[in-house]
């Protein structure tokens, strides 16, 4: 049995609707576009979102906008959990920002008491992940931030459909950032979307994403003497704009996204009712909240692992670490030592952790024969 980290998941309706896009002759960002956004803050529950080209560059001008529009400045500290993607972090380094990593919890989440021995004078914000579909303690965090000012945004792109009290998670913050990406719980291939509350937040990010220009801002009102504003510019700016072609898959896939979700929590749930009697670790999850991105493990030792994800390639199931472990040991974040709290869940999810696929095409055939392979695996070490 093989069983993949990501499947394609492209059903007809994706064929047809990117084929009626290309008839159309409109292909980049244009009216599906702007329907995908309307539909998505819907769905999560935001007054606005922004599409962009993947959720490392939602991340990107999120960190764009803590300068452009809540007042960051150079040096201001940032603080980040030392196990997640290297681009929630990489947009501050970017940026002129000051990361500051934090441990995790057994939630594999940001740890709101290694917060709190974190914030300095010179913290300013929280970048909160929450990580393979299960939501921070947000509450927790909202405190810290409402108690030493800070501002919160939220890296929700593992975790796109996630709930903390009935509230989707990267709707918390002043903004959250999503992504697409192919293997992700619903794809445009690749992709990103920011969400935010905040009018002024969204008129900004939609410069941000498309050169900094004025067209269609509600700042077009302060050059009334300019006639022809659609080439004016009056901030910074990239391009990450995605195309019509990407929102097209969007719009198929959105109306199916609570349905993924809920096959994934089964399979969760099944996951860790069948491994509860093994010498192993899990991620603590609530499976009333978690829109599960993978079923995560921990065993007990580096070379434990590091066999067992070649044993489990042998039987022809993919594995891999879990997310990019903890930062603070790859290569790119030694080269600087960065203010840091005591990283030990961390250090254990990057040296013993590892996660195994969990999709729309898994079902309970698919779980037996994963657990099976790591029964032989535990097996053959007694």
């Amino acid at each position: 049995m093989e069983i993949h980290l990501m499947e394609d998941m492209f059903t007809n309706k994706e064929f047809e609707a990117i084929n009626e896009c290309l008839r159309s002759g409109r292909y980049t960002q244009g009216k599906r576009v702007q329907e995908f956004e309307k539909k998505f803050a819907e769905y999560n529950g935001s007054k606005y979102s922004v599409m962009v080209n993947s959720g490392s560059s939602a991340n990107l001008i999120m960190a764009f906008m803590l300068k452009q529009k809540y007042g960051l400045n150079d040096g201001d500290e940032v603080i980040v959990p030392a196990v997640t993607w290297p681009t929630t972090v990489y947009p501050l380094l970017q940026h002129n920002l000051n990361p500051v990593f934090c441990d995790v919890d057994s939630s594999f989440n940001m740890d709101p008491e290694s917060i709190k021995r974190m914030i300095s004078k010179k913290t300013k914000a929280i970048f909160l992940v929450h990580l393979l579909g299960q939501p921070a303690n947000i509450e927790a965090i909202q405190n810290l931030c409402k108690k030493h000012s800070l501002i919160l945004i939220e890296d929700a792109c593992e975790s796109l459909g996630a709930s903390y009290n009935n509230k989707k998670v990267g709707s918390f913050g002043e903004m959250g950032s999503f992504s697409f990406y192919f293997g992700h719980h619903m794809t445009t291939v690749e992709g990103g979307m920011v969400v935010t509350d905040d009018l002024e937040t969204y008129d900004l990010l939609k410069s941000a994403r498309s050169h900094g220009w004025v067209r269609g801002s509600l700042r077009e009102k302060n050059y009334e003497d300019i006639k022809h504003k659609n080439f004016l510019f009056d901030m910074l700016g990239y391009n990450l704009r995605s195309t019509d072609i990407n929102a097209a898959i969007g719009l198929v896939q959105l109306p199916d996204l609570d349905k993924s979700i809920k096959i994934r929590v089964k399979n969760l749930s099944y996951f860790v009712e069948k491994t509860k009697d093994l010498p192993i670790k899990q991620q603590v999850v609530d499976l009333s909240q978690t829109s599960s991105f993978s079923m995560p493990i921990i065993l007990e030792s580096k070379e434990v692992r590091d066999e067992l994800i070649e044993y489990l390639a042998s039987k022809e199931v993919e594995s891999r670490v879990v997310v990019a472990g903890n930062l603070l040991e790859q290569p790119v974040f030694k080269e600087k030592s960065y203010r840091s709290d005591e990283i030990v869940i961390g250090k254990e999810i990057n040296d013993k952790g590892l996660y195994l696929p969990n999709h729309q095409k898994i079902g309970k055939d698919e779980i037996d024969y994963m657990v099976d392979c790591i029964k032989e695996y535990l097996k053959k070490g007694e």
